[in-house]
Formats: C-alpha cells, structure tokens, sequence
C-alpha cells in the first residue's frame, strides 16, 4: 500500500491521507489501518493514533506489533513501526 511507502518517505499527512482513501474503499483493509495508526502517531497526533489502533484491535484482537514483523518479514519497517507502538499496539 502506498501509505506505508510514505511513512519511509516522512510524509506523514499524505500516509494518512492514503490509509483513508484505502479504508474508505475497503473498510477491514489491516494495511491500511496499520498505516493510519503509525500515520497518526508519527504527526503527534496522539488521540486519534490511539483510536485507530483501537480500531485495528476490533477487526484483529489477538494483533502484536512482533507477530505481524515476523508473520510479513516487515523487520526494516522501523518507522512504521514506531508509529504503531507510539499509537499504543501491543508488543
């Protein structure tokens, strides 16, 4: 998904931007929440971060941050990464 390539790029705004446009499209798209959660946290956005990780915990109960880099060899993803743990995902 592209807003996962922005969150390399730093563009944090257009990563959330692209997260939406995707969960609008297809509102159980994990990617894409994933993405909106870091997207939100790297903004400082801290609320709303939290709130979308919620929302990724309701469609994915069992979620931990190191299952999903294990289970997609996602072990360069370091920034999206510090998002998803500054939106408050589990370990």
């Amino acid at each position: 998904m592209m807003g996962l390539a922005l969150i390399g790029l730093h563009r944090f705004e257009d990563a959330e931007l692209a997260a939406k446009k995707a969960l609008r499209k297809n509102p159980i798209f994990m990617p894409a929440h994933r993405c909106l959660a870091s997207a939100l946290a790297l903004q400082g956005r801290d609320a709303d971060a939290r709130a979308a990780a919620s929302r990724l915990l309701e469609l994915e109960p069992g979620y931990r941050i190191s299952d999903w880099i294990i289970r997609s060899r996602q072990w360069r993803a370091g920034l999206l990464v510090e998002g998803l743990r500054r939106a408050g995902l589990p370990e």
